[in-house]
């Protein structure tokens, strides 16, 4: 059903996780999964992120751990001109042996990891207390990044987090054709414009109404809900990265009707265009 990219992970070094850190231009990977654990630390840069069924803006300083075979990607920003940079985690079940998940000492973290199945973002001051902990874990031998993952993973099970992917849940051994990524990739270089079912129907070679039950069956969501939250997010991006005024925004991401795109954001946010500026530059 949902076309992704599987990512194998190396660890050529045989070590028991894989660590790293990315920068360049932007982050270049599709929508993918694999089956390790992904534990991510956006350092540098804004877009957006799309986990499962989510799509929201993404900014420095934020913290995501994603569970195995969850679908999944970061889209740069390209207009402000930042390097994307961002410290990754992965590892798989049996990074500690087997069973290690099933010991008393780790009860707290396995609830956490079968919670992060959906995926999980944490609070700012979580996000940016282990984001820097993470960050030292480049200079460490191998085995004091072991040390210091471990405990990593017991703070984090003491923290509270945000599920992403609310409600939907991906087959990825099922996976058989190219149509949601076409779709996602459309959405992306056409969200300013008017977009209909007619039209993504014969982007998959598909009846409108097939299209709509084929999209509802594979996000949970209408299109429909999938393409506002879309451009709300890309709203976000712009209440945060530049100074234009709401109206201006409001067009640029598809919304010619101010009084809509206010109801809109509200819905996803939960707070006015005006007052997620001032709170995110408090």
């Amino acid at each position: 059903m949902m076309k992704a990219v599987f990512e194998p992970i190396s660890n050529s070094l045989n070590q028991s996780f894989h660590f790293g850190v990315f920068e360049k231009l932007e982050f270049e990977t599709p929508w993918h999964y694999h089956p390790e654990w992904e534990l991510t630390y956006i350092t540098e840069s804004t877009g957006i992120r799309s986990v499962g069924n989510s799509i929201q803006a993404y900014h420095p300083g934020e913290l995501v751990l994603l569970g195995p075979n969850l679908p999944h990607c970061w889209k740069t920003n390209k207009a402000t001109k930042q390097l994307a940079k961002s410290t990754v985690i992965q590892f798989k079940n049996d990074f500690l042996g087997e069973g290690w998940l099933e010991k008393d000492e780790f009860s707290l973290v396995k609830k956490m990891l079968d919670k992060s199945n959906y995926g999980l973002i944490f609070e700012n001051l979580t996000a940016n207390d282990i984001g820097e902990k993470m960050n030292l874990m480049k200079e460490m031998s191998p085995t004091l990044r072991l040390i210091e993952f471990i405990k990593l993973l017991h703070e984090l099970s003491l923290e509270n987090a945000k599920v992403l992917s609310l409600g939907a849940s991906f087959n990825v051994n099922s996976i058989g054709s190219g149509r949601i990524k076409k779709i996602i990739d459309f959405v992306d270089k056409n969200y300013q414009t008017k977009i209909d079912s007619t039209q993504l129907g014969d982007l998959v070679f598909m009846t409108p109404v097939s299209f709509s039950k084929f999209f509802k069956k594979s996000f949970n969501k209408t299109f429909t809900s999938y393409l506002n939250e879309y451009r709300v997010s890309k709203a976000c991006e712009l209440l945060k990265e530049s100074d234009i005024s709401v109206e201006q925004i409001a067009f640029e991401t598809g919304y010619p009707n101010l009084s809509f795109f206010h109801r809109q954001f509200k819905l996803f946010t939960k707070k006015t265009p005006a007052n997620y500026r001032l709170e995110f530059y408090k």
